[in-house]
């Protein structure tokens, strides 16, 4: 079977990094059919994978040591101008980094380098991280640490230019370098960063931009109040279509919003014309009628040609915002702001969100409009992102519904009814029930969904578990945070789950029971959703085994038979003597929801299958019968019906007096019942022999219970024993299984164990006709062999009745007989999961013998090579055999993979094939049969997500 789709959003969701330390994981399953046409599923061992730390980083965008020019600033004598710089840390841990900021000509009168955490271009307060004078160089004071994963540190390098300077044009050039503290971490050339910032003297207009997200001082348009700037949050759903100013504007449900501004001034020694052009990135959209100059606060702009106020020419086209201010005076700074609807279609992060405008820093040309903003543009201004955060929403439900169907009317409340509940009927205590669960990803992002019970009115010791449906793999906690979750499923997606809730042994009868299983998002922990299970009724045992009709008392207390035994003393004691059988009434009552069938059995100890005492027997009867009424192997009794059968117990002729001998019975289902498992019960009871007969007599023993695989044997021993005081004559042996299973195919023979060692050897003898007398005190070792057809189906039993008669009329000890039951059993399947390093990511593993389930460390981009081996350890063959695994968090399936992915031995009908998909692989056919010893091996390869 083989099930890729209850995987898919299991682990490949992730294509980040993953963080250094991060253990990576899983088990694998394989699912296969026994012979009852049962479905199955094992699981593998854990495998795990600590990611190692790796660094890279990058300054302004570089990753190396570069001329680059990130910024040109242009000031006058006497002013400081401000250059904004981001350093990356693109490794997946975090690290320090040391920063120095060194003048070429060491013309500056100071370099000062501050923090600027919001990114608008500007220091976060006057406490220098570094000041440098003359030809010092400005070195940042701590090391910088930065978290990995695409942290950053955000500064600013402030450049004053002496009050003596004179001319115009190039003054200075400063190179930015940061080198990072822990350098063994590093790949060169990425083991320094640097970059170059241009400062430029002027005498003219010198204008400065720095970008932001915020409201300005000044008033909206029509006199009113800007909406809330955040810098982060949500996009906006489709559902929003207001991009027109009106009073009162501000973000909802639908419609998000945040405010731009510009503040720009003028650092040179005259007035001049200042231009700007910002072309939005493709996640915003101008709101139409937003804009306004604080030269004219509460005033919205004309978005077209004309209906600006004086002194400033505003235009919009398309996405791109120009800007015009006539004459910008020295030492004056002036803001312009506008709103921006965050759009439905924005990535989240700030990939297309964030963007840089261009303007000119010098005295802008006189043909220079709104509408014709030139190519004189050469300066940028510092990014500002708007961050989009995810909306993120789970469900949980039954399986099946859907997310509208499960959803809560109060989050976290499951509704009472409908598909949020799921209904189990019947459970056994001390066993367990499963409940079958769907969990949906309502989000925009890739989410994992914690699992856990939030409330339960099941009886203290109870227990629950939480599985992959398909596979049956138990799930864990993929994130570290303590908590079983579902692994990550991307946006839209499902999981489907099993939760298994194990009783314990002690649960009040007859009484309903619920849990609720609570779902909350790994990424935003308000978002939660619940679903109820329900159990209607627990019961002490699916069938139970009484000597009345109503029972006694409790079955493992006293002399109890009610409920589930054994009690520790006989509920009924018989008295009889040696060699006469005494009857004891039983009673079958089927608690389960169907029909059932079951096997009966006795044993002197409470084991199963286990044997009586020397010489005794056990034969089971119709109800009313007697120890001369033909013996039965099993009864059927109806869904919660009673049916009486009899046990005929009959010890030796040369049995003792002797007092309480206690005889366990057992019945046992033939198939599983309603809860999944076996249904069985065991009572307890005694026979007293009060004294020792003597006369001719004869037994056979034991009784067995076996075991045998479809087209297999199985050899049960036997002892015939002389009990009598005299010569028994000459006697026969049989072996007879009923009629309905001779003509399935089930046949016997006998041979004598002439070396008595209980298996069938070269010399031991088959029986082909009458045998000799057998002297008093003799015993006879026999050896009886069971074929069960190929077809048997597991679960399936076959009783073979062998009887010795004693045909000799003068010296008969009778007929004894003994019963040997024959149940055919499925194979069985272990699943072993190995790993090793493939630092190549050739699909090769490194080194001889590298294969093992010891946990390896290694780097993202490195590769790990698993082989997952299903092997049948039964004694029969199974069918439609299917290895399932899933890639785990944080990889995906390498470009190279192994030579031979799927691979079988001892395996036939339609060949194994490999499959795969982003998340999940598997090795399996829909027909075919796996004998037992053979095997299937799936292997493949996975990258660490670079």
């Amino acid at each position: 079977m083989l099930s890729l789709g209850f995987l898919f959003g299991s682990s490949g969701a992730l294509a980040a990094a993953p963080p250094a330390n991060t253990v990576i994981g899983n088990q694998a399953s394989a699912s296969y059919s026994d012979a009852a046409g049962t479905v199955q599923v094992a699981t593998s061992n854990l495998v795990q994978t600590t990611v190692l730390q790796v660094g890279s980083f990058t300054l302004d965008g570089v990753d190396r040591v570069t001329t680059t020019v990130v910024n040109t600033k242009s000031g006058a004598a006497g002013s400081t101008v401000y250059a904004p710089h981001v350093l990356t840390n693109t490794g997946n841990g975090a690290d320090t980094f040391s920063i120095t900021v060194d003048a070429q000509s060491d013309k500056f009168s100071r370099v000062e380098v501050f923090a600027d955490a919001d990114g608008n271009g500007l220091p976060d307060s006057t406490a220098s991280l570094c000041s440098a004078t003359g030809t010092n160089v400005c070195t940042v004071t701590p090391v910088q640490s930065v978290p990995g994963n695409n942290g950053t540190f955000r500064f600013v390098v402030a450049y004053t230019i002496p009050g003596s300077a004179s001319g115009v044009g190039d003054f200075d050039k400063a190179t930015i370098t940061a080198t990072p503290g822990t350098s063994s971490l590093y790949i060169a050339p990425n083991t320094t960063a640097a970059d170059e910032d241009v400062v430029k003297l002027a005498t003219d207009a010198v204008f400065n931009v720095t970008k932001s997200i915020g409201a300005p001082a000044v008033a909206a348009p029509g006199n009113g109040a800007w909406p809330a700037a955040p810098a982060s949050g949500p996009r906006s759903s489709t559902a929003c279509t207001a991009t027109n100013w009106t009073a009162g504007l501000a973000s909802n449900a639908n419609c998000q919003y945040t405010v731009y501004t510009f503040t720009f001034n003028n650092t040179g020694g005259a007035p001049g014309k200042f231009a700007l052009s910002d072309v939005l990135p493709a996640g915003l959209t101008y709101v139409t009628g937003s804009a306004v100059w604080s030269g004219a606060s509460g005033t919205a702009l004309g978005d077209g040609a004309g209906g600006d106020p004086s002194g400033i020419d505003f235009q919009v086209s398309g996405g791109t915002v120009n800007a015009v201010v006539s004459s910008l005076s020295p030492n004056v700074t002036q803001t312009l702001s506008f709103v921006v609807l965050v759009n439905a279609n924005a990535v989240v992060g700030s990939s297309n969100t964030t963007n840089t405008a261009r303007y000119d820093a010098a005295n802008a040309p006189v043909g220079v409009t709104a509408a014709a903003i030139g190519t004189t543009l050469g300066s940028s201004t510092n990014p500002a992102a708007y961050t989009v955060l995810a909306r993120f929403g789970v469900v949980v439900g039954s399986n099946p519904s859907t997310s509208a169907t499960a959803l809560d009317a109060t989050p976290g409340t499951p509704n009472p009814a409908g598909q949020d509940l799921t209904t189990r009927l019947l459970a056994v205590a001390g066993g367990s029930v499963r409940f079958p669960q769907t969990v949906f990803n309502t989000g925009m992002a890739s989410d994992s969904v914690n699992l856990s019970i939030a409330s339960s009115t099941f009886p203290a010791g109870t227990s629950f578990q939480f599985f992959a449906a398909d596979s049956g793999a138990p799930l864990m906690d993929t994130n570290g945070d303590g908590v079983p979750d579902t692994g990550p499923i991307p946006a839209g997606g499902s999981m489907n789950i099993v939760t298994q809730v194990q009783l314990p042994a002690s649960v009040p009868a007859n009484t309903a029971y619920t849990a609720d299983l609570l779902g909350r998002s790994v990424n935003d922990n308000t978002k939660i959703d619940a679903t109820r299970d329900r159990l209607d009724r627990v019961i002490e045992t699916l069938v139970d085994l009484t000597n009345t009709l109503a029972g006694t008392g409790t079955g493992s207390v006293a002399n109890g038979d009610l409920g589930a035994g054994p009690s520790p003393l006989p509920t009924q004691t018989r008295d009889t003597s040696a060699g006469t059988g005494t009857v004891f009434a039983l009673f079958v009552k089927n608690n389960d929801l169907g029909d059932a069938t079951y096997n009966l059995a006795a044993s002197q100890t409470t084991g199963f299958p286990g044997t009586l005492p020397t010489g005794w027997t056990v034969k089971f009867v119709a109800a009313g019968g007697t120890c001369a009424s033909s013996a039965i192997p099993n009864v059927t009794v109806a869904a919660g019906a009673q049916s009486e059968i009899a046990a005929c117990v009959t010890p030796p002729s040369s049995q003792a007096a002797v007092s309480g001998v206690k005889i366990y019975f057992k019945v046992q289902s033939t198939a599983v019942a309603s809860t999944g498992g076996i249904a069985s019960d065991v009572k307890t009871d005694a026979v007293t022999v009060t004294s020792t007969a003597v006369q001719l007599g004869a037994s056979l023993t034991p009784n067995n219970n076996g075991q045998v695989a479809p087209g297999g044997t199985v050899v049960y021993a036997h002892t015939l024993t002389n009990i009598g005081t005299q010569t028994c004559g000459a006697y026969t042996l049989t072996a007879t299984v009923p009629a309905a299973d001779g003509a399935q195919g089930w046949t016997t023979s006998i041979y004598l164990d002439v070396n008595g060692d209980g298996q069938i050897d070269a010399g031991d003898t088959p029986v082909t006709g009458p045998l000799a007398s057998l002297p008093v005190g003799a015993a006879q070792k026999l050896l009886v062999r069971v074929f069960a057809p190929g077809g048997a189906s597991a679960g399936v039993s076959s009783n073979t009745t062998v009887t010795a008669t004693f045909t000799d009329p003068a010296s008969s000890c009778g007929t004894s007989s003994a019963t040997d039951i024959s149940a055919v059993i499925s194979g069985q399947i272990r699943v072993v999961k190995t790993q090793a390093a493939d630092l190549n990511c050739d699909a090769v593993a490194d080194g001889t013998g590298a294969f093992a389930a010891t946990p390896l460390q290694l780097k993202p981009g490195q590769c790990i090579v698993y082989k997952v081996v299903a092997t049948n350890e039964g004694v029969m063959p199974v069918t439609n055999i299917a290895i399932n695994d899933a890639l785990p968090a944080f990889t995906a399936l390498n470009a190279t993979q192994p030579a031979s992915q799927c691979v079988a031995t001892g395996v036939g009908g339609t060949a194994l094939a490999f499959a795969s998909s982003a998340t999940a692989v598997s090795c399996g056919s829909t027909a075919n049969t796996v004998a037992p010893g053979g095997a299937a091996t799936l292997t493949f390869a996975v990258q660490i997500n670079p």
